[in-house]
């Protein structure tokens, strides 16, 4: 208490500190329930990867989604493809499997904190494949110091969420990383916003990076949805949402890069007569999508 009294202003500084740790980092919360530490798809206690496009791919796509994930896990940044384990296919050959199995793991693993994408380059005049990867964080600290975070936002969503019919839920979500996020329109194709990262702790991503998000976000408050890579006016992803049996699209970048609720664009991506002409990559990894309007009203 004497210290209390001597040093009022560093005693009021430690409660505050000791505060801001607890609700981020140490506060007990109610885990995601579909977490099993068990499971090769295992990476945090974010989200459960189901590896429902893993099942689709070829023996060698699997091969190359493992390859890229055991870069990730050891945060190597590049990796000279060992071809023979490809049953010796030329490194031409071998670019577009691993491209495959890049945006397989995009798909996969929203929950990864760490990748941002993964991309390959060749030579064919001595057959070498190298895998490139890029990291939106290459710190494994910082990794777990914000994963824990993200957590906590997530755990106080589902606290507001929790009474909310699915509709409800769905129309929160998209709204929140419209709130919480803006579109970084410093982009390029090689940039680390395609992390959720970058829109929990850092608040601006790009499309990937607000698909990510919501699909973590959806899995944790009990709403089944998918995650989707193709193209509008250039590579995108987005979501897909399943409510009531059927499933519609779901875009969130336009939350994001509008950021006024009050904007008669702004609930576009709810509507699916605006999103009709998203053209999707890799259709048989996809359920059938409604054509008319069945998450906005």
């Amino acid at each position: 208490m004497r210290f209390v009294m001597r040093h009022k202003i560093l005693s009021i500084v430690l409660i505050l500190v000791s505060i801001y740790i607890y609700l981020n980092y140490t506060m007990i919360i109610s885990g995601n329930p579909k977490i099993d530490r068990t499971s090769k798809f295992y990476t945090n206690d974010i989200y459960m990867s189901d590896a429902r496009i893993y099942k689709k791919l070829s023996k060698q796509e699997k091969q190359a989604y493992d390859e890229i994930m055991d870069m990730v896990k050891k945060r190597e940044r590049k990796r000279v493809i060992d071809l023979s384990k490809y049953d010796n296919i030329s490194a031409s050959d071998g670019g577009p499997i691993f491209l495959t199995a890049a945006e397989a793991i995009l798909l996969d693993h929203p929950e990864l904190l760490q990748y941002a994408t993964a991309g390959y380059s060749y030579r064919s005049d001595n057959n070498e494949l190298k895998v490139n990867v890029e990291y939106a964080i290459n710190n494994p600290i910082m990794e777990e110091v914000n994963t824990l975070k993200i957590q906590r936002i997530i755990n106080k969503i589902k606290l507001e969420t929790s009474n909310m019919s699915d509709l409800e839920k769905i129309k929160y979500v998209y709204e929140w990383v419209g709130d919480n996020s803006k579109y970084d329109t410093l982009f390029t194709y090689a940039s680390k916003n395609q992390s959720i990262y970058n829109v929990f702790i850092k608040k601006n991503a790009v499309c990937a990076g607000f698909a990510k998000t919501s699909q973590v976000i959806f899995q944790n408050i009990g709403i089944e949805s998918i995650p989707i890579v193709g193209e509008t006016t250039g590579p995108h992803m987005w979501n897909i949402i399943k409510y009531n049996g059927k499933y519609y699209y779901y875009d969130s970048t336009y939350a994001a890069s509008i950021r006024d609720k009050k904007n008669p664009n702004y609930y576009d991506g709810l509507k699916q007569e605006e999103l009709n002409d998203h053209r999707k990559y890799h259709t048989d990894w996809y359920p059938k999508i409604e054509t008319t309007s069945g998450i906005y009203k």
